[in-house]
């Protein structure tokens, strides 16, 4: 905040707001706002009926009520003893909110404030890992016991139900999962359909669930039955780029470096054109989130960053292979959060 000359930070509820305060709250009609002030006690602006609720289920000691007929932008205003000139709102503010601060706020100027949380949980702490690691051997012990149960016939909303309930069964979290089969696999985001598994299926499972609300994210490529020569040449080269991007990503490197190294070894099979989407994203209280491993994003990794390794080739028509792990960022080198044998093939 000192270094952008930032003297008041905004929030309403959303995934930063309970990353600070440990209030994992709904977005609802009613204000519900948050005021970091520089060198002050945040304090919290809420209905004057949840006030109790706010103390206990947020770290934030004061708590100002407003009640239903004041106006919570008015409260908020003369709550705080100064007229701030740079307001940072968090990013995910809806559009009325923001109007209404401006509103009350004429001669602020604002700014976002995603830079300041992108770079606060892009360093995960060993605490944040270890529920990222966790959450990760929950995905794959479930995946296990899934291939080991799915028969012929069997469609992939039966599967990706049957999956999901396992996964949310070991976690107690939310979980979620995508089940492709065959040339469904080919499209990198397909939606689950009444498409049913054969004896010589290629099954496509990218999933997830949480610890602590810490997600994870793996994608495991498979098939019923024996694999054909074609399945595992791709395979192969897959496996390649994905231990391509795990031998590149480090601190210091630039995000889109990783992405680079990993696409050249698909580009040099020949399969360029079948790699159609980014390498990967970060990882951690959303699936999706900082940093992202891309073209253009020059953004050095640091120590402590988690992003999904997920190279993949897409043949039309045919089948697709995605091969998906959380990485850990280090000084040297980065891990893999969670190692596991993915070739459930030769299991059967």
């Amino acid at each position: 905040m000192e270094k952008e000359n930032v003297d008041l930070i905004l929030l309403t509820p959303s995934v930063n707001f309970g990353y600070l305060f440990k209030g994992f709250l709904d977005m609802r009609e009613r204000l519900i706002c948050a005021a970091i002030i520089l060198d002050e006690e945040p304090l919290l602006i809420a209905p004057e009926f949840e006030v109790e609720r706010m103390q206990n289920s947020t770290n934030i000691k004061n708590v100002v009520g407003w009640k239903e007929d004041e106006d919570p932008y008015l409260k908020l205003k003369k709550s705080l003893d100064f007229t701030p000139k740079m307001i940072s709102l968090e990013s995910t503010t809806c559009f009325e909110n923001f109007l209404k601060f401006k509103e009350i706020f004429p001669n602020s100027d604002f700014l976002n404030a995603a830079f300041i949380f992108n770079d606060m949980r892009g360093r995960k702490t060993e605490a944040e890992i270890e529920r990222i690691r966790k959450a990760s051997e929950f995905t794959v012990k479930s995946v296990e016991t899934l291939l080991s149960e799915i028969e012929p016939g069997m469609t992939e909303i039966e599967v990706q139900n049957q999956l999901i309930k396992k996964m949310s069964e070991i976690s107690g979290e939310p979980s979620w999962a995508l089940i492709q089969f065959d040339e469904n696999s080919a499209i990198p985001h397909s939606s689950a359909s009444s498409k049913k598994l054969r004896e010589d299926s290629v099954i496509l499972i990218d999933s997830g669930t949480s610890c602590d609300r810490y997600f994870s994210d793996i994608t495991i490529t498979t098939t019923f039955s024996k694999p054909s020569s074609k399945f595992l040449e791709i395979y192969d080269i897959v496996q390649k780029a994905n231990d391509k991007a795990l031998e590149t990503s480090k601190e210091g490197v630039p995000a889109e470096q990783v992405d680079f190294e990993a696409r050249r070894i698909i580009d040099t099979a020949g399969y360029g054109k079948y790699f159609t989407h980014r390498l990967g994203h970060g990882l951690g209280l959303e699936v999706h989130e900082h940093p992202y491993i891309v073209k253009g994003n020059k953004q050095p990794l640091i120590e402590g960053n988690v992003h999904t390794d997920e190279p993949g080739i897409y043949l039309p028509g045919k089948f697709g292979i995605r091969i998906e792990d959380d990485l850990i960022v280090r000084k040297d080198k980065s891990e893999r959060i969670y190692e596991f044998d993915r070739i459930f093939w030769e299991k059967k």
